[in-house]
């Protein structure tokens, strides 16, 4: 085989391998590159409650949990299945929800100063919202926005 042949077939072969390396991006990875690892509260001073649960996203094994913590012993974790950093700047996670029985995707954006808030919320096996464009289905009202906390 002539080397310029050689040549363009090492590139080519390079320039899959280089893109693939790129889409192969774990959920973990994608998480913590789009900045959504950490504790999340509505308010970090206030002490975690029903009204103001901890959510925190921590990568453990390798693989991206999502912990909440409504306080009273009321906690969960959950196994973070898929994270896609959207070309919108949104990030979707889904995250199966063993004890419900249930697989949820979210949608979240993040604003200037790095809070975040949910676009989305659904219930990926029946395609029910709870959250869509930013409002809660039941009442309309525009989802809060969650600053990172430092716990």
């Amino acid at each position: 085989m002539p080397v310029s042949i050689r040549l363009v077939a090492f590139a080519l072969l390079a320039g899959f391998s280089s893109a693939n390396g790129v889409s192969a991006q774990t959920v973990a990875g994608t998480a913590t590159q789009w900045g959504l690892i950490g504790v999340w509260q509505l308010d970090c001073k206030a002490p975690i409650s029903q009204s103001n649960g901890a959510l925190k996203y921590a990568v453990r094994g390798g693989k991206l949990f999502h912990d909440r913590d409504f306080g009273g012993g009321k906690t969960d974790s959950n196994v973070v299945i898929s994270a896609r950093a959207n070309s919108d700047e949104t990030l979707e996670v889904t995250i199966s929800f063993a004890s419900f029985s249930q697989t949820r995707q979210f949608a979240f954006v993040k604003a200037a100063d790095g809070r975040i808030r949910a676009l989305n919320n659904r219930n990926v096996d029946t395609d029910e919202y709870s959250i869509r464009d930013g409002k809660f289905l039941a009442n309309g009202n525009v989802t809060p926005w969650q600053s990172r906390c430092a716990k």
